[in-house]
């Protein structure tokens, strides 16, 4: 900086990207921080504040060199450092970037508003976070004991098995395992580690829980179930409590018996789209956001799938649903899932979903993105023999129900010779069906009268 430019810079108000210090002090290591959090900055050190008189630094006893280590230490930064001669007097000049990463001064995070300094809110902080660091590569004060060595062992077998995992020999140590698979470096570990592979992941992140509810109505829960642990063991139990609150069916009929030489399972939703929708809630849930947990809500008709994730700015739903947009709000995590073979790498999970739905012949999933974070809700096919049994219907109107659906209607002579029953029984039972409001009768005559979904008119 030249003679001329520091003038000019002494005649200027202080502002988002200049301040003037009398002394290094520790308001000053705030500053530097929050000009680094923000867009940079210019600290004029050895300037009164109020008036900008010169009251020079004493900067013998290697002064400048403390100074540049002590900023290096505190805030791992390194701005550049100008000394400058005005009246005699000598006063330093701190140039300070923009980082790409948070500068924390004594493990608190500042921003420059204006021509102030102040600490950053919680919310500020979360996206700050975000937009310019993943949350499972920053590493903590964590040790190699706390990791998990039967997880890890598992995990590795499923990596083995899925042939996505070649270069990690189970027979290293656990440091050596997390390193090569990212999760460490220079003995640090990462959140992602404590998260995937941790023996207690809660006791550094509190409501890092899967929260799961069996509810009658949304003010009636009549099970509650909070799951801790790593993140497979989350998996893991998650799927098993879910499995508990579904109605299963068995087919028993000649073509699933040829296919398989046993009955098939026919759950109230698919299980593959119930697995990839919980590994999506634990997978791309926002970690640095502490104060929500993780839920899975289980109703009579649909099932619902939360996670304090919203969509980032500019990335939509329907990106999401209709490009196939790939995001990963933790890439590490995901590449680890993905080496265990559980997710695949282009984040076709939401893709999937959708395509098995579809091929069961159920309605296609909703998504949602809020400040709250980010829903995905299954609902079942009101209409399902499952939804039909559940409804008191007999076997023959639910063999009737799946004849409409196939065809669009259906009348009381061909209801007769689909079930062999006499035109007064199956008059009674269509009336049944169009009084619980499944059906709707049609046509101006006797003859003509047919039957056919309610809503569905054709």
């Amino acid at each position: 900086m030249h003679t001329d430019e520091l003038s000019s810079l002494l005649t200027r108000f202080e502002g988002r990207r200049i301040d003037f210090k009398e002394a290094v002090s520790t308001s000053l290591y705030r500053l530097l921080s929050a000009f680094a959090n923000t867009a940079g900055g210019v600290a004029v050190v050895g300037i009164r504040d109020r008036d900008h008189a010169v009251v020079g630094l004493d900067l013998g006893n290697n002064a400048i060199k403390k100074l540049t280590d002590s900023i290096a230490t505190r805030l791992g930064i390194h701005p550049i450092i100008e000394i400058h001669e005005i009246g005699g007097r000598s006063i330093v000049t701190i140039a300070v970037e923009q980082s790409r990463v948070p500068v924390a001064s004594d493990g608190r995070y500042y921003t420059r508003v204006g021509d102030t300094t102040r600490e950053m809110l919680p919310d500020e902080l979360r996206e700050y976070f975000q937009r310019s660091i993943e949350w499972d590569n920053v590493t903590g004060p964590y040790s190699f004991d706390e990791i998990d060595e039967e997880t890890v062992k598992r995990f590795l077998t499923r990596a083995n098995a899925a042939g996505r995992l070649v270069s990690v020999d189970p027979a290293e140590s656990i440091e050596t395992i997390l390193s090569r698979l990212g999760l460490a470096r220079n003995g640090e570990i990462s959140n992602g580690a404590i998260a995937l592979f941790g023996k207690d992941p809660q006791y550094y992140f509190p409501n890092s829980i899967l929260r799961i509810g069996r509810f009658k109505r949304a003010d009636i829960i009549i099970g509650d179930h909070e799951v801790r642990g790593n993140l497979f063991q989350q998996f893991e139990e998650g799927e098993r409590i879910i499995k508990q609150y579904l109605g299963v069916r068995y087919d028993i009929s000649e073509e699933a018996m040829r296919e398989s030489f046993q009955r098939r399972e026919v759950w109230d939703y698919p299980l593959p789209t119930i697995r990839e929708a919980l590994l999506n809630a634990l997978i791309h849930r926002d970690y640095f956001n502490n104060t929500i947990q993780t839920q899975v809500r289980i109703f009579d008709d649909h099932i619902l799938f939360r996670n304090p994730g919203h969509l980032p700015e500019g990335i939509t739903v329907e990106m999401i649903v209709k490009e196939h947009y790939t995001y990963h709000r933790n890439p590490k995590i995901a590449d680890i899932f993905y080496r265990a073979g559980l997710i695949e790498r282009y984040g076709s999970g939401i893709e999937r979903i959708f395509a098995d739905l579809r091929e069961a012949g159920m309605p296609a999933p909703s998504l949602s993105s809020t400040p709250l974070g980010f829903t995905l809700t299954m609902r079942m096919d009101a209409l399902s023999e499952n939804s039909l049994q559940k409804m008191g219907l007999n076997e023959r109107q639910i063999l009737a129900m799946e004849r409409i659906k196939a065809e669009g209607s259906i009348t009381r002579s061909a209801y007769q010779s689909l079930t062999g029953i006499s035109a007064t029984t199956a008059s009674r039972d269509l009336k049944a069906l169009v009084d619980l409001g499944v059906l709707e009768q049609v046509g101006s005559s006797k003859r003509k009268t047919r039957y056919v979904l309610r809503g569905k008119l054709p």
